[in-house]
């Protein structure tokens, strides 16, 4: 059992029944260091040099030349429409990045349009779309609201009326805390709340079933924001409101239970963009602990060395725009900010994270400016990682972390809030194009034809009987499936790396005809990968077809089949393709068909926008036994000679050899063996 199963089974918190009188008891214990939450007056100057860097200075630029003028037409396009979910979170990034325009270079302007900000969000009925009951709750508008309302305090420091401040702090404490103490409450007790739904007062994101959501939310990234705004605003309202001790220490609880959500290896299960959004919401709570209180070392709550393990594995060159590309299992999108990085290389001193602040990270938070320390001592991570296997069965493979190296990223494992269906599914980048690719922009809303993108068909895995392997229809929102796959061999030479992942269950809960479903993979860095997959059924016969979706987001990609050969073209470099099969087949070029996943009769059908994604089918005929072997060969484009691919099957199973790489499968067992 992992971190994250036995917080789920234990009502996802470390306590038995209501808060810890006990923890809260020792809350006053040491002297209380400092008032401020973010930052000190002394770190002004390193905060203004900051907005200078290498690093951040294109960004603090970015924010400067559209503040704070940008906060008037948030504000009015809020009025407009009342949308807390959009365009009120649109308010808040405009408050953010004026807010540090304000620090760094403070104006006037700047200050007038905080000091308006401020009295506009006291007159705010409710900062959040979402209710228990009739009681509001907090999750990330009033975290948000709280987090930069804090900070845009902070940044005026003496200049704001005592008497605004007065009544800015109760409104923090009636719509913000109180609010996602309500939440937090809930996450650990879901067996007392009401009923949690979105606020009918505002528009919200589509029906959905939300009466597990205490539990759900409570054991994923979405615990991280209303721990941050319980907690900060907890440290601000002592001696200020008789609930702040109790809210404190609920903060203080929650955030452990957030730090058990990750596997003891540093990995976490819904993907890179979400344990980023997890810590730096956290985290934001844990520094400003450290300078009130100092009672906890938040740094013996998850063992950082390996998270950044983590967080370089998941690492996948550059984007076009020069910006981090990542591993994009689930719906995650997007690299760290630099402040997640940054905390931990000041809290542990480990170089690493130094060098993934200055290679991994992309800016645009505002705590960036508050924690960035240039010209710290950076190293590069381990060369163990180069082949990384997580708890998760997580697989990704690189021959180096420059744009241009090779990365195969391979998606075994159980199940996790924001995934998609894709067991036995994988990814490649190398010369800088992503040759076979994960989709970006599925949808959340399975009326939506992009919710097509979330499913088994839309990834480079395989459909049995032109079905893809257990998923929902988003009944519940995009929180897991009940499928399940598990690496079973695995061997690592280094340049050379194979395993097998069996995704049996996956597949039985869609067809009971289902027996067997391997995948086993070859990588023979950095160009070559050798596909098998495995199927076997019970009576009746189904046809096989393997999957091959290149990057199409810039429509640049092109596939192309002729006989029992493929080609996947992007501008900068090729990936061949060669197959045999133990049942006739054929490769096709076909196009994805956007379709939702829920027709509402009710409704006119929605169109999509999401692309258009091309893609090489490899279909055997229907079969009762399947072995499908696919080679993979890529090349940067310049190059004339094609690679030289052969595949022989034997008594044994298969031998091949593709540009100047031997190697063979023994499928004499249902687990084949690599030999290379």
């Amino acid at each position: 059992m992992n971190r994250r199963e036995f917080t789920r089974l234990g009502g996802a918190a470390l306590l038995t029944g209501g808060w810890s009188l006990s923890f809260a008891g020792r809350i006053g214990l040491p002297p209380e260091r400092s008032k401020r939450i973010f930052f000190e007056e002394t770190d002004i100057p390193r905060i203004q040099a900051n907005g200078r860097s290498v690093l951040l200075g294109n960004k603090f630029r970015e924010w400067a030349e559209r503040s704070p003028e940008s906060l008037k037409p948030a504000w009015e396009q809020f009025y407009k429409s009342g949308s807390i979910v959009s365009d009120l979170r649109k308010v808040w990034a405009a408050f953010e990045e004026t807010a540090v325009v304000q620090l760094i270079e403070p104006t006037k302007a700047g200050h007038q349009a905080l000091i308006d900000s401020i009295e506009a969000a006291i007159q705010l009925p409710k900062w959040e779309y979402m209710m228990d009951g009739d009681e509001v709750l907090g999750l990330m508008r009033s975290s948000m609201a709280t987090s930069r309302l804090l900070f845009g305090r902070e940044v005026l420091g003496d200049q704001i009326d005592p008497e605004l401040d007065d009544r800015l702090m109760k409104a923090i404490a009636e719509k913000g805390v109180a609010p996602c103490y309500r939440t937090i409450y809930g996450m650990e007790h879901p067996d007392e709340v009401v009923g949690w739904r979105f606020d009918p007062e505002h528009p919200h994101i589509q029906d959905t079933d939300m009466s597990r959501w205490p539990e759900i939310l409570g054991s994923n990234n979405l615990r991280g924001a209303p721990t941050m705004a319980l907690g900060i605003g907890a440290l601000a309202l002592l001696g200020r409101d008789d609930r702040a001790e109790m809210w404190l220490a609920a903060a203080e609880e929650s955030a452990r239970t957030a730090f058990q959500l990750f596997f003891r290896d540093g990995s976490y299960f819904e993907g890179l963009s979400y344990s980023e959004y997890l810590l730096r919401t956290v985290l934001a709570f844990c520094e400003a602990h450290y300078r009130i209180k100092g009672t906890i070392d938040w740094t013996r709550e998850l063992d950082f060395d390996k998270h950044l393990d983590y967080i370089a594995a998941m690492q996948a060159g550059k984007k076009a725009d020069g910006n981090p590309d990542i591993v994009n299992f689930s719906d995650a999108s997007k690299s760290i900010y630099p402040c997640v990085s940054a905390w931990i290389e000041k809290h542990t001193g480990n170089p690493v994270a130094q060098y993934a602040t200055d290679h991994f990270a992309e800016p645009g938070y505002f705590l960036d400016y508050l924690w960035y320390r240039p010209n710290r001592p950076s190293r590069a991570p381990s060369q163990t990682i180069k082949n990384y296997r997580n708890e998760q069965d997580w697989v990704i493979c690189r021959s180096g972390w420059r744009p241009e190296d090779a990365v195969l990223a391979f998606r075994s494992g159980r199940p996790a809030n924001h995934e998609h269906a894709d067991r036995n599914s994988f990814l490649y980048k190398i010369y800088g194009e992503r040759l076979l690719n994960d989709p970006f922009g599925s949808a959340y809303n399975p009326v939506s034809p992009a919710w097509t993108l979330r499913l088994t068909r839309a990834h480079n895995s395989i459909l049995i009987g032109g079905k893809g392997h257990q998923y929902h229809n988003g009944e519940e929102g995009v929180n897991e499936s009940q499928a399940s796959a598990r690496l079973i061999r695995w061997n690592d030479l280094g340049n050379t790396v194979s395993w097998c992942s069996d995704a049996t269950q996956a597949y039985q809960l869609v067809d009971p005809q289902v027996t067997s479903v391997t995948r086993t993979i070859l990588f023979a860095k950095p160009n070559v990968i050798a596909v098998l997959d495995r199927v076997f059924l019970n009576k009746e016969a189904r046809t096989l077809e393997a999957r091959f979706f290149p990057d199409n987001r810039d429509d640049a990609a092109k596939v192309s089949a002729n006989g029992r050969d493929f080609k996947i073209h992007r501008p900068q470099a090729t990936l061949f393709g060669q197959f045999a099969s133990s049942a006739k087949a054929k490769a096709g070029e076909q196009l994805l068909d956007l379709v939702p996943g829920v027709v509402d009769p009710d409704k006119p059908a929605e169109t999509s926008d999401s692309g258009t994604f091309p893609f090489i089918g490899v279909t055997a005929n229907a079969a009762t036994e399947h072995s499908l072997l696919t080679l993979l060969v890529a090349r940067p484009n310049g190059f004339t000679d094609e690679p030289a691919i052969t595949i022989r099957e034997t008594g044994s199973g298969w031998e091949f050899e593709a540009d100047g790489v031997r190697g063979a499968f023994d499928t004499r067992d249902r687990i084949p063996k690599t030999l290379v």
